[in-house]
């Protein structure tokens, strides 16, 4: 007879320290970053509305809109050869009447990160929508950074969102640092950090090699979209994740998990729930 799977049931909530200022901060606005960035929006005006305390969104990007975008990224074919994150941001301030900025460069977490420091109780969570392991390691390097800023109660929180061809994972975590999975609780029912994505999947960071029956490093997005490289659907699919587990996380309190799994072919999904065992479960032995 098949164990009845009670991680969830048993699983603590995610509970962010108190701040008195949120800022979300998308590196990234290609794919995935380009519908993620709306649905952070509406997340943004509900909890203005229902917070009432600042809350802000950074979109970090130094593309501009190519063509070949248009399949598979939130842009049209009007904003060909503007800046990606700046016709992000634009769209949201004007949309929702919200505090969203943009800058047209790398990821730099001296000058984005800069009110961690500068602001009393202030909370930032870094939305990481790259497809390199060089701009994940700047946003690892950035965590690694920020953990002497606090003891039990991180300022800096890093959601990962990536995807291959058909499938995808959204990792949340807020250490780089090892750590027993008990040390991640206040008590059995809540969680107060937990590992980073680069933690998880130390992979991440690490060149990729891949090998194709076809060469497609010369072709646009449409064309690896004909060929069966990329699904047209799949950067919306982490995006709704990434949104969903924020929205949990900040809106309803309801959080209980820290990576999610799924397969657009099959149209399955697994999970890794927040408790100490599923914690330990998830965070690859040293080699």
């Amino acid at each position: 007879m098949k164990e009845i799977d009670l991680s969830f049931s048993q699983a603590a909530v995610v509970m962010p320290r108190e701040y008195n200022s949120l800022r979300f901060i998308v590196v990234g606005a290609g794919g995935t970053g380009s519908y993620v960035a709306p649905a952070i929006a509406r997340l943004m005006y509900e909890l203005k509305q229902s917070r009432n305390k600042p809350v802000e969104m950074l979109i970090v990007d130094p593309d501009v809109v190519e063509s070949g975008n248009i399949p598979r990224s939130n842009f049209c074919a009007a904003e060909v050869g503007r800046f990606k994150a700046q016709t992000l941001a634009e769209r949201i301030a004007l949309g929702w009447g919200l505090e969203c900025s943009y800058a047209v460069e790398r990821f730099d977490a001296g000058k984005h990160l800069a009110s961690l420091t500068s602001e009393f109780r202030s909370l930032a969570v870094v939305v990481g929508c790259v497809d390199n392991h060089r701009a994940r390691r700047d946003i690892h390097d950035a965590v690694e950074t920020c953990r002497g800023y606090s003891s039990d109660a991180p300022r800096l929180w890093w959601v990962d969102g990536g995807n291959g061809r058909l499938s995808g994972q959204v990792l949340l975590g807020s250490s780089t640092k090892r750590s027993r999975p008990d040390k991640y609780f206040t008590g059995t029912s809540l969680c107060h950090s937990l590992p980073a994505p680069s933690l998880v999947h130390p992979d991440l960071l690490e060149a990729e090699i891949i090998s194709r029956p076809v060469d497609v490093d010369g072709l646009s997005c449409p064309d690896r979209i004909r060929l069966g490289e990329q699904s047209l659907n799949i950067n919306q699919r982490v995006a709704v994740e990434m949104a969903q587990m924020l929205t949990e996380m900040f809106l309803t309190g309801s959080l209980k998990r820290f990576a999610t799994y799924f397969d657009l072919e099959t149209g399955t999904s697994r999970s890794f729930y927040c408790t100490p065992e599923q914690i330990g479960a998830s965070i690859p032995k040293r080699k």
